[in-house]
């Protein structure tokens, strides 16, 4: 009896939780296809009468800023997830294959980068960035955030999925005569494919709704990416709510439909490096 009422309590604080993350989003969702005058009014209720209008006033901007956005996050999010991945994997398979002590130190080290938010020393790296020519550019925006807590992270899930794969692969690929490169390439890497969907799902999520590193690195002159074109399409003297919650939901499809189509393989990675650690 007391089993069962902690589970209906269980069942109904996790109903209530789930009721009120999903309010915003159905906030969002509804008053896409409202008037601005509905919205102001009713912006709860349901869209009546049912209207596109929000969605073809994004699509038909005289400054292409929905499609200029997508264009510049698809740049920049794709350069990073490469650049991640092949600097992690690589890097998390010497540390779980090697087995000098200090290794683990260095793994302490990466582990702790997650824990320093980029924007803690965001001024530095601007300062650096400028120094070297890279502000202002898509190529400084990509190495600062790599450098970041992204690869931190990617190291940390690599390291721990490579401890899951047989020592006995590396050392039939030696005999064989294959190098250490050609081993990680060939025969290890195509293995960490759970371990790289994470990644590729956490970079990518994580790059595509950055805000803050785009609008300073890029500065209002150099290209939008989707989340600094919403800041730039909101007025804030003559907010056009219709418009905004339109424009973030044509942002938010590719990254959502890119999500959902791998997130079998995100959760085999996740928990694809549990059995060793």
């Amino acid at each position: 009896m007391r089993h069962k009422k902690r589970s209906l309590i269980a069942k109904i604080l996790a109903g209530l939780a789930a009721f009120v993350f999903s309010l915003p989003l159905y906030l969002a969702l509804v008053n896409i296809f409202k008037t601005e005058e509905q919205i102001t009014r009713y912006p709860i209720a349901l869209p009546a009468p049912f209207t596109l209008e929000n969605i073809i006033t994004v699509l038909t901007r005289p400054d292409h800023l929905l499609f200029e956005g997508l264009k510049n996050s698809l740049i920049i999010t794709v350069s990073t997830v490469i650049t991640v991945v092949f600097f992690a994997s690589a890097i998390g398979y010497y540390i779980a294959r090697s087995n000098k002590r200090y290794m683990q130190y260095i793994l302490l080290i990466f582990v702790a980068g997650m824990m320093v938010p980029a924007q803690v020393v965001l001024i530095p790296l601007a300062r650096m960035l400028n120094w070297l020519g890279l502000i202002g550019t898509f190529q400084g925006l990509i190495l600062l955030q790599t450098g970041g807590g992204l690869l931190s992270f990617a190291v940390f899930v690599y390291s721990g999925f490579v401890k899951s794969i047989p020592r006995e692969l590396d050392e039939a690929a030696m005999i064989d005569g294959a190098n250490r490169f050609t081993i990680f390439w060939r025969v290890i890497f195509p293995l960490m494919r759970p371990a790289t969907a994470t990644v590729v799902i956490f970079v990518s999520l994580w790059t595509w709704n950055e805000f803050l590193l785009p609008l300073i690195i890029l500065g209002p002159g150099e290209g939008v990416t989707v989340t600094t074109g919403i800041f730039t399409a909101v007025d804030n003297l003559n907010i056009n709510y219709g418009g905004a919650f339109a424009l973030m939901f044509l942002s938010a499809l590719p990254i959502l439909g890119f999500f959902f189509s791998m997130q079998k393989e995100f959760i085999a990675g996740l928990t694809g490096g549990s059995i060793k650690g």
